[in-house]
């Protein structure tokens, strides 16, 4: 009997190491080839605050669907940022985008409304020029300097793309 146990785990023991090999189950669709996209925000003759001010790509003339793929970051050093699709700072998908900019609160792992620019910026249908963004395969873009003036701005009414009354989804 210990012979047949003996000669069981011989047999045994091949199979059980090639089912832990450590390989995955089937892989996802590939990740979309993207293009570096950043800029400088300065609000009020300063760079934009950091980890506040966050920034969004939507597809130009679509409606944002709940599982689409929002390009997004925060204003970091010197009010520069960096977009991120699927990496980080790996920028976006190449296409014709509409920049949208929120200067929020923080808050314990999120960041929350009211805007803090009257919600001037923060629709994924603004036709300002200056917020209009074309992304081309393997051509970084750099977005120009954009500086606003709060005093200047007035109320707008909220986009429910924005997060001007609560947290974010």
């Amino acid at each position: 009997m210990p012979r047949m146990r003996f000669a069981c785990l011989l047999v045994l023991t091949p199979l059980l190491l090639a089912s832990c090999s450590g390989t995955k189950g089937p892989q996802g669709p590939p990740t979309p080839k993207t293009t570096k996209v950043g800029g400088e925000l300065i609000i009020d003759g300063d760079p934009a605050p950091k980890f506040v001010v966050e920034l969004k790509l939507y597809e130009k003339g679509h409606d944002p669907t709940p599982e689409q793929m929002i390009p997004k970051c925060v204003v970091g050093d010197n009010g520069k940022y960096q977009f991120s699709s699927y990496g980080k700072a790996d920028g976006a998908v190449p296409g014709e985008y509409v920049l949208s900019i929120e200067w929020l609160k923080i808050g314990p792992g999120t960041l929350f409304g009211p805007d803090k620019l009257l919600n001037n910026f923060n629709s994924p249908f603004n036709k300002d020029p200056r917020f209009q963004v074309t992304v081309t395969e393997g051509m970084p873009v750099e977005i120009d300097t954009i500086e606003i003036n709060t005093g200047e701005l007035k109320q707008q009414e909220s986009h429910p793309y924005a997060s001007p009354s609560g947290k974010r989804k």
